[in-house]
Formats: C-alpha cells, sequence, structure tokens
C-alpha cells in the first residue's frame, strides 16, 4: 500500500494545475460490476475552492512537493508536472474514482488523456525510484507496473510438535513431526493502464499474476459488464458534492461482521429481510461539499427496487414519527461539550420486529429471566436526550446524564431488580423512591416526574435536571437541528479550547495548536431516511481553502514536548521537520524555529541521532560535537543527513535526566 499512497499523493500534485478535460467517459467502463463501494472525486473543483491553482498560494504545492520528494531530481520533476499537468499523461478534471469489492481491498481509477505521455511519466517515477529500472513492456496493448515491495498470499507449512512441553523421561518417545499450515496474507499493488484508462489495485489474497488479469478484465470490459451498468452508479452521478459515493448494503450485511450485529444487537441470526424491505437490495449514497465556512456531508438511501424505499421511508417515519421536541432539551446546558436528542418510538421498532418468529422468541427468554420487554415498551415515551457538560482533567473526572421520557417508574425498578438479582448488595436506593445509585461507584439512575435519567459521575449529577442558566434551546444552532429527527452537536471550539484536549494538543504541536481554533462545531441530523454532517469553520473562505492552510501551518510544526520532565517521546513530521528529541525539562517548549520560554541555545534540549542511546554514548558524541541544540531548523540540525534516515533518528537518556 505504500506506492499506491504515493500514486494518490501524486495525483493532489497534479491536480493543482488543471487545465482542460474531455467528456469522454469510457474509462469509467473499468469500474467493476462488482463492486461494493465506490467513490468519485471531482478534483476540478476541490483544486479550484483550495485556492491552489493560484500563484500566491504556492505554500501547499510545495510541502506536497516535499513529501513526495526524496532528491532533488525527483523535486525538480514534480515541480515540472506542476507547472505542466498534461505531461502525466492523464486528466484529472474527469471524475476519479475509488473502489473496493471482494477481491480488491483499494482500487482507484482515473481517465488516460495520452498513453504515450503516461508511458513516458511512469517510466521516469520508475527511473527515480530505481536508476536500474527497466522500461514498461505493453501485454496486449496494456502497461504493467508492479509494485516493489508486493508480497502475495501463502500457506507456511511448520511442525506443531516443536511448540509441544515434554517432560523428556526414559520413555519419552522419539520426535515424530505433525505438520501443519497457517496463511499468510499478501499485499499486491499493480499498476495497469492503457489508452482509456490507468488503474491500480490492491489484493491481499491474490497473487501478482492474478491481480494482472484482473486488471486486463477491468480495462476490456465494455459498459454493460461494468458498475456503470448498475441502478446504484446512476444514483450516485445524480447526487451533487466534491465527493460522492456509495456503499452497497450487500457486502456489509453477508460479512461475518454484519451477521455478528444483526444477531447479537438485534438478537436475531438474520433481521435484514422481512415484511418487504430486503436491505440487501439496498445501498447508502453518500456525499461532501466543500462550502464558504462549512464542509457539509450527506447520506441517503438507494435501491434497485423503489418499492423497497417506499417501505423502508414509511418504517422510518413511523418509527420517528415528529421531530426534536424541547422537553428533555431544556435539562440541557448551552454549553456541553456534546449534545444529543432524539425523537424515538421504541414500541413502533418492537411491533417490527415482533413480526419475525425469532424475535418473539428472544422475548419470552428475555421474559423468563424477569425482564418483561413488552411490559415496558408502552411506559416509554418518544424523547431522548443526552449530554456531556463538564470534564475536569485536573481531578480526571467528567459528566454525563442521559433523559428518556416515560410515562411511570416500571423501567428503572425493573433494572434495580434484576441488577439486585445479578449483583446482590451493589446498588442502594438514593435518597426518595425510583432512585438508585450503584454502592460504590459514581453512577446513578432514576425515575422523576415522568423522566428517567442515567447519570455518570458527580459532575452529571449535579447538572440533573438543572434549569438555570441557559439551556441548549437557546443555542443559535438549535432552530435547525430540531428540525430534525435526531441531531448530535460537538462543540469543537469549547473541545479544543479547554483542557484537557487544550493541552494534548499543544503538547504535541505547541503554539500552532491555535490554527485549530478555526473549528466550531462538528453536527449530525437524521430526518427519516437523510441524514446529514455539518463541519462549522470560522472562515470568510471556502472551508476547504482554510482546512489546506491548517493543513500547511501543521506541516511547519517542528516537534513540541511541553512540561516532559524524564526521558522524551520521538515525533516524526515529514518535511523539513525536526524528527527526534531527547532530555526536555519542565516549561513549555518548541523545537524548531520558534521556542517557548526558552533560549535556543539553552543545554537543557538537546537533539541527538540515534547513536547516542545515553551515559557514556552520549557523552562520547557530545564531545564530538554530534549534538545539537534546540531552536535550529531541520535543515541546520540535519547537516545533510540523507532523508532516509531521518526515521532512524532516536532520543537517548542519560543520569542527568534521572538526577533531575
Amino acid at each position: 500500500m505504500k506506492r499506491i499512497k504515493h500514486y494518490l499523493l501524486l495525483l493532489a500534485v497534479l491536480a493543482l494545475g488543471l487545465s482542460s478535460c474531455s467528456k469522454d467517459q469510457a474509462y469509467q467502463h473499468a469500474l467493476p460490476a462488482d463492486a461494493y463501494s465506490v467513490c468519485s472525486f471531482d478534483l476540478k473543483s476541490m483544486a479550484k475552492k483550495a485556492g491552489v491553482t493560484n500563484s500566491k498560494d504556492g505554500e501547499l504545492q510545495k510541502r506536497l512537493t516535499e513529501m513526495l520528494s526524496d532528491s532533488e531530481e525527483a523535486e525538480a520533476y514534480y515541480k515540472e508536472l506542476i507547472q505542466n499537468p498534461s505531461k502525466s499523461g492523464v486528466d484529472l478534471k474527469s471524475p476519479v474514482f475509488l473502489f473496493s469489492n471482494e477481491k480488491v481491498s483499494l482500487g482507484y481509477l482515473l481517465r488516460v488523456d495520452d498513453k504515450s505521455k503516461l508511458e513516458a511519466c511512469v517510466n521516469k517515477l520508475r527511473k527515480l525510484r530505481n536508476k536500474d529500472a527497466a522500461a514498461l513492456k505493453a501485454e496486449d496493448g496494456i502497461f504493467f507496473d508492479i509494485d516493489e515491495d508486493s508480497t502475495e498470499p501463502e500457506d507456511v507449512e511448520y511442525d506443531e510438535s516443536e511448540y509441544d512441553t515434554i517432560e523428556e523421561t526414559s520413555d519419552t518417545t522419539a520426535h515424530q513431526p505433525s505438520i501443519s499450515t497457517y496463511h499468510v496474507s499478501g499485499n499486491v499493488t499493480v499498476y495497469a493502464f492503457n489508452d482509456k484508462a490507468f488503474i491500480a489495485l490492491n489484493t491481499s489474497e491474490s497473487t501478482i499474476e492474478e491481480t494482472k488479469q484482473l486488471a486486463k478484465q477491468y480495462l476490456s470490459q465494455t459498459k454493460d459488464k461494468s458498475y456503470v451498468a448498475t441502478p446504484a452508479f446512476r444514483d450516485l452521478e445524480d447526487q451533487k458534492g466534491d465527493i460522492r459515493g456509495v456503499l452497497s448494503m450487500t457486502k456489509f450485511l453477508e460479512s461475518s461482521y454484519g451477521k455478528s450485529m444483526t444477531e447479537n444487537i438485534v438478537g436475531l441470526p438474520d433481521a435484514t429481510n422481512f415484511d418487504g424491505i430486503d436491505m440487501k437490495k439496498c445501498y447508502m449514497l453518500y456525499s461532501v461539499s466543500f462550502e464558504t465556512g462549512e464542509v457539509v456531508g450527506t447520506m441517503t438511501y438507494g435501491s434497485e427496487d423503489k418499492e423497497i424505499l417506499k417501505k423502508l421511508k414509511k418504517l422510518a417515519e413511523e418509527v420517528s414519527p415528529k421531530s426534536v421536541q424541547d422537553d428533555l432539551v431544556k435539562f440541557l446546558p448551552k454549553d456541553s461539550y456534546m449534545t444529543a436528542a432524539a425523537s424515538l418510538s421504541v414500541q413502533k421498532l418492537i411491533e417490527h420486529y415482533s413480526k419475525l418468529p425469532d424475535f418473539k422468541k428472544t422475548l419470552s427468554e428475555l421474559k423468563e429471566e424477569g425482564v418483561d420487554i413488552e411490559a415496558i415498551v408502552p411506559t416509554l415515551g418518544e424523547e431522548i436526550a443526552f449530554t456531556l457538560p463538564h470534564i475536569n482533567a485536573e481531578q480526571a473526572e467528567f459528566g454525563l446524564v442521559g433523559y428518556l421520557k416515560t410515562k411511570d417508574a416500571t423501567l428503572v425498578d425493573m433494572l434495580y431488580q434484576q441488577a439486585e438479582k445479578e449483583h446482590s448488595g451493589r446498588y442502594a436506593k438514593d435518597g426518595g423512591d425510583h432512585r438508585y445509585r450503584i454502592e460504590e461507584g459514581p453512577f446513578f439512575f432514576g425515575y422523576q416526574d415522568g423522566v428517567t435519567y442515567l447519570v455518570y459521575g458527580g459532575m452529571g449529577r449535579e447538572q440533573l435536571f438543572k434549569t438555570s442558566g441557559e439551556n441548549f434551546t437557546k443555542h443559535s444552532d438549535y432552530s435547525s437541528l430540531k428540525k430534525s429527527n435526531s441531531f448530535c452537536y460537538i462543540d469543537l471550539k469549547k473541545l479544543l479550547t479547554t483542557a484537557p484536549t487544550a493541552d494534548l494538543l499543544r503538547m504535541f504541536i505547541g503554539e500552532k495548536a491555535k490554527a485549530f481554533r478555526v473549528l466550531q462545531s462538528l453536527s449530525f441530523t437524521a430526518t427519516n431516511l437523510d441524514g446529514k454532517m455539518s463541519l462549522k469553520i470560522d472562515s470568510k473562505e471556502n472551508s476547504l481553502k482554510t482546512l489546506a492552510d491548517l493543513f500547511v501551518a501543521l506541516r511547519t510544526v517542528d516537534v513540541v514536548f511541553p512540561r516532559a520532565r524524564v526521558g522524551a517521546q520521538d515525533q516524526e513530521v515529514d518535511g523539513s521537520a525536526l524528527v527526534a528529541v531527547r532530555r526536555l525539562r519542565a516549561g513549555p517548549v518548541l523545537l524548531g524555529q520558534e521556542a517557548v520560554d526558552v533560549e535556543p541555545g539553552d543545554p537543557r534540549l538537546d537533539v541527538v541521532p540515534r547513536e547516542a542511546r545515553g551515559g557514556d554514548d552520549e557523552d562520547r558524541h557530545r564531545e564530538q560535537a554530534e549534538s545539537y541544540s534546540a531552536g535550529q531548523t531541520a535543515s541546520e540540525f540535519l547537516g545533510g543527513v540523507p532523508r532516509v534516515r531521518l526515521t532512524e533518528l532516536r532520543h537517548g537518556s542519560d543520569h542527568r535526566e534521572r538526577d533531575c
């Protein structure tokens, strides 16, 4: 996967200089018909929104080029490609596709504009990686490039008896081999292209030759044999956004994980096809759009059978019959780290699943154990709310509060009785009727005035049914959130500017942590079959431009370890950053071009090569002037050390640290 990521990054670099595109969509016919996940990227739109096509915004181009380059020759070539992307031979104004199926872990596809130019470009990249690399040769009109790190799957034999522990005695028989095998997954990556399309395939259970044949199949197939002919692709094309995708439910539900989820959570071996709703014929459609000051994501369902969609929509309307109400939200503080609420009819959901014989059996078994679901359900209301109002980093405490509308105390009393049955003496009454707590622990639950509550932590208990101060109904975003059937709102501004999250950010990236303050909130809403995600950013520019600037700012960070006292962790940053630091003492510190609270030449702060592991060895290197003080830039520190050695640098320790 190493080189496939390299090629994907190269596509991003080439997108910076997009020029023209073609309406010829024949390359899309290479998408495999059995793909269960397909994602389309509009690089033309994204490059424009990121502002990277403007000469004044060349910092991102510079950073991406540095990440790709491991030599001056490579850097010069990538700069040449950026200035003239047509030399690559690919058309990045046409959508770029990522996909997966049963045989391909990750594949990507793009349109070929000029095969001869692409051939020259790939051969040049091969030479940059390996100067002795031979030029590509076509096989049946298709060029192949095999990742040199590819490993094929294999079955390895081993002698089980060698791992047995046998007490040796005079009666011990001679060693008898017991040969078994274990399977080792491979990691094969094949790049292939013809005059229409460039395709990359990464697999774990296919040989190199099998993967090549698979590439040949995809590159030669016609439209009617490809994913383009499916209803899912047509729905994908109808989506709007810079990123569009489709995920088939079939693959997920037929996987071991999907089956386990339906069996363990729903309690059924197969809850995917009943009452006229076959979820295996459904797929999820999603999109991401980068707007001014906001990243917007959408999700909805699609199906090859429109009748299934109608029935699924009807079920969603019955389970969530109304939008979020204020009755419980009024107990949630306005300034919480996280807030969530939903309108949900558990009764309608139970009625739906009760049509399955296996589900009725599950309910009967629970009733025999003392949990009468059918008695509880009629007492449940249709409103749920949740809040994470407080985090105390110094005392390592936090508070959680959850509310559920209920008609009476049947639910909490049954929970208490069942808990006492299984763990006698662990639970106790909590100062009133229908109020309970764990005898030793910060967990509370109970019923009060038509509401069942669950609380974790003393800080959460302080918030219980609290109406003083401003509640979440006064939040500026609530008016839009409450139009949905459910929502979850995360206050990123508070999360990133208060302890402990803010402290952790400063620990690793120092003053550059301030760059994250542009992130304001992250919210998720659901209405019937439609979902929405919103990442709000404090910026008057396009959100992708702001995120690109954030990326550039972070790439300029060297190494930061505030308040480290004994030893130090390694931190590796690509580009021109330092990669190792040792012996940080008390006080916030930023290594690199900035220093906080220390002088650049402070002797307490040293960066040393891997060989200086500590003690006398470190002293020897110190005598040879092979340690470098903080405040130096990476280029000054490295002094010509090859980039390939960056990852080999480590920190050491000595007695002076232990004595501090």
